[in-house]
């Protein structure tokens, strides 16, 4: 074939290097560490970068300031939990969880293994530790709705603001509150540092996963395919995790680029190891890892609006999708899990 044909036949089929996306995720600036896990596990793994995708960090004051903060279109994608998404929508904000966070119902609450409080019911008349006492304070919600359930009324306990991390842990642990309603993954680090606890989960909801990835209608129908491509980066690294949780723990530590020590890296490892069935990849043969229940989160949504929570009920369909499910799911999860086991 002369040159020039040849040449010719090259143009034809020459494509340019496909240009990264970006795509912006907004956090709390007290966010706990373990909450951007995937996150890092997805950069750190090269799973944004097999996507073409570019992600960078905002940071914000919490979560209502990071659901203003994607409603307006400041950010794209917000690691949220549905309360405020319900809570505020008479207000304006209007976000999407598209891709779960979990495998479970995030939030928990908490107390001392050797606590006389054992069942929900024995809350009455006691404190309850919570981050905040905001409007949009995610821990008020689900414990008030939990708590309802045990028969309980908002007017038999009261919630006290106890921070974050170990300032919460004292709180716990000098009884100053008899319980803490956070998500379960903030027990974990104490947990692994030998705190001891009773663990009791909605008793309505234990298998709704409540807490995802959220982004505009607007961001949605405009970067929908890069929103899918997140969501499959953020599958792979969950699908890491539950694989091999001292690889995704290195992972995870080296994209967060500070430097760490062995002990770092044997403490994150067990922190994720504790996580893996609270993970969306919790059944690692599930072909629609991160998906989120319309359905449960309806009758979630009703019981809030019955406990007072809300003033109306929200439509499920109105805050989560279930339309990137399937894309994130589109790869081959046996040579992922392999690839997973051969790190070290």
């Amino acid at each position: 074939m002369p040159f020039l044909a040849i040449l010719f036949a090259l143009l034809l089929t020459w494509q340019p290097a496909r240009a990264d996306d970006s795509l912006s995720v907004v956090l709390g600036a007290k966010t706990p560490a373990l909450m951007n896990a995937l996150n890092l596990i997805a950069q750190g793994a090269g799973f944004y970068r097999d996507e073409h995708l570019s992600v960078s960090k905002i940071l914000v004051d919490g979560a209502l300031e990071a659901a203003r903060t994607c409603s307006s279109g400041k950010g794209d994608i917000c690691p949220i939990g549905v309360e405020p998404l319900l809570a505020n929508y008479d207000d304006g904000i209007r976000l999407k969880l598209f891709l779960s966070r979990a495998s479970k119902f995030a939030y928990v609450i908490a107390v001392p293994e050797d606590s006389p409080v054992r069942t929900l019911a024995d809350f009455k008349g006691r404190k309850i530790g919570v981050h905040v006492i905001t409007a949009a304070a995610s821990g008020v919600f689900t414990t008030r709705s939990a708590l309802s359930v045990a028969g309980l009324k908002p007017t038999d306990y009261s919630f006290e603001a106890i921070g974050y991390e170990e300032e919460a842990a004292a709180a716990l642990a000098s009884g100053k509150v008899a319980g803490a309603a956070f998500p379960y993954y903030e027990f974990i680090p104490l947990m692994v540092s030998g705190h001891k606890f009773r663990i009791f989960y909605h008793p309505a909801f234990k298998d709704v996963p409540n807490v995802g990835y959220a982004a505009s209608p607007a961001v949605l129908a405009a970067k929908g395919d890069a929103i899918g491509r997140f969501s499959r980066a953020i599958v792979k690294a969950s699908l890491l995790v539950r694989t091999n949780a001292a690889a995704a723990a290195r992972l995870l530590l080296t994209a967060d680029g500070m430097p760490f020590t062995g002990a770092d890296l044997a403490r994150v490892t067990a922190e994720l190891t504790a996580w893996q069935s609270d993970l969306p990849a919790a059944e690692p043969d599930n072909r629609r890892i991160g998906a989120l229940s319309a359905e449960g989160l309806q009758r979630y949504s009703e019981l809030l609006a019955e406990a007072g929570v809300t003033k109306t009920v929200i439509p499920a369909t109105e805050v989560v999708t279930g339309d990137f499910i399937a894309f994130a799911n589109n790869f081959d999860h046996t040579a992922l899990k392999k690839m997973a086991k051969s790190l070290p």
